[in-house]
């Protein structure tokens, strides 16, 4: 058998690609493409709401809604965190039809159901864990962390951006794109990446087990639209330089390899090593499956490749040589104009057709706003039936019968009488 500095190696170079496994399903939603089994709850996880309650649709979870302000949502985990590496892949968006206000919170916090429920860290006196807030401040909106262990008095301080440990500028509203921000926790500390992109980090912070995950969202007046598509939490792993460094810490102190031994640092502790052991057991028995699956594909192609071609037992001849080669000439023809067309998409700017674009859409728009009001009018006035003319008919009717009336009344009246 390996010695456990031996299966680290080979660990760290099969997730050098990918530090995350499989999401954990009590602590996820939105990672399997539902986000609830009978749109009424989330499995795992606890619904809260102030003047609102979240909207729940097949895709996304409506955390605060486009109309009327001051509402907050929230979500909670009902279980607790074991994980100590842990990742966690949050997919947000945030539509707004004019200049909105409120504020997006991401929770790793102790008793988060009941200490935090719908606040965020402007309307909350203290808190035990991190807060990762989507939000503007000073005109800019940004990505920022905050830390509290129930020391900090956050809402009677006047400077709360004071008290945040990193933060960068993210523009966030109206994408129309999901934006995917990862929190990873590991023994190498923090890290937080927007789109993919580092956002901030600290090798400071530890955060511990037993924690509650959450998620808060409150509008203001305008409000902003606050909606969730997937939660994700997964076990993470350090860094490789950081593991590298931990296994050769823990070679140095053992005089021979085949020993096995924890490595010194974070490794020392049992549950870590246990959840190492599963992990490799994992990976074996993963690499066996892969390879067994491998290995009936392989041996399916070949049964077919040995099958006779079609057409050679009815007097046909089958395909040619030729035309194997034509068809091979096809396919890398195919290949290279792939490959040329991703380039481009990838290295060409296309700003210009973008502003393009959107000059022909906003000249579209405001062809409907101006034109179509007064057409509609003009349509309504061509079609509606002409009232006035059958009023005034109606009225030199009645004249006449009046004028037709008076003027029998006067006849009779001047006409001579006739005395017996």
């Amino acid at each position: 058998m390996r010695s456990i500095p031996a299966l680290l190696i080979t660990i760290l170079s099969f997730g050098a690609g990918s530090s995350a496994q499989a999401p954990l399903d009590g602590f996820s939603f939105g990672h399997r493409g539902q986000i609830s089994p009978n749109s009424f709850a989330i499995p795992g996880f606890n619904i809260l709401g102030e003047e609102y309650v979240p909207q729940l649709l097949s895709d996304k979870v409506i955390l605060t809604p486009p109309y009327g302000g001051n509402k907050k949502g929230a979500l909670w985990t009902e279980n607790k965190n074991t994980l100590s590496d842990w990742q966690v892949d949050f997919e947000f968006r945030v539509g707004v039809t004019d200049q909105g206000s409120g504020s997006l919170h991401v929770w790793y916090a102790a008793n988060g159901k009941d200490t935090i429920s719908t606040n965020s860290i402007y309307s909350l006196q203290r808190f035990d864990g991190l807060a990762v807030v989507v939000d503007t401040t000073g005109g800019k909106q940004k990505i920022r962390g905050f830390l509290n262990d129930n020391s900090v008095e956050y809402k009677s301080n006047p400077n709360v951006e004071s008290l945040a440990f990193g933060h960068c500028d993210y523009t966030y509203r109206n994408l129309g794109t999901p934006s995917r921000l990862r929190i990873k926790s590991t023994s190498a500390g923090l890290e937080v990446t927007i789109d993919d992109k580092p956002c901030f980090s600290t090798d400071t912070v530890r955060l511990p087990t037993d924690y509650h995950f959450g998620i808060t969202a409150a509008s203001n007046d305008p409000p902003d639209s606050f909606e969730a598509f997937k939660f994700a939490l997964s076990p993470a792993t350090p860094p490789v330089q950081q593991q590298q460094r931990d296994t050769t810490e823990g070679r140095q102190n053992i005089p021979n390899q085949q020993q096995v031994i924890a490595p010194a640092g974070s490794m020392a502790d049992p549950n870590t090593i246990a959840a190492l052991e599963r992990r490799v057991n994992d990976l074996y028995t993963l690499v066996e499956r892969t390879t067994n699956t491998m290995a009936q594909q392989f041996e399916s192609l070949n049964s077919r490749l040995s099958q006779p071609l079609p057409g050679g037992g009815d007097g046909k001849s089958g395909p040619t040589q030729a035309q194997f080669a034509s068809l091979d000439a096809r396919l890398n023809d195919l290949s290279r104009t792939l490959k040329s067309m991703e380039g481009e998409l990838k290295s060409g700017d296309h700003s210009k057709q973008f502003e393009k674009l959107s000059a022909q859409i906003d000249t579209v728009h405001s062809g409907v706003t101006e034109h179509v009001p007064q057409r509609l009018r003009e349509y309504m006035l061509a079609h509606t039936p002409r009232i006035g003319f059958i009023l005034y008919s109606f009225m030199f009717f009645q004249t006449c019968c009046i004028a037709a009336w008076v003027w029998y009344k006067w006849r009779k009246s001047t006409m001579p009488k006739k005395y017996l």
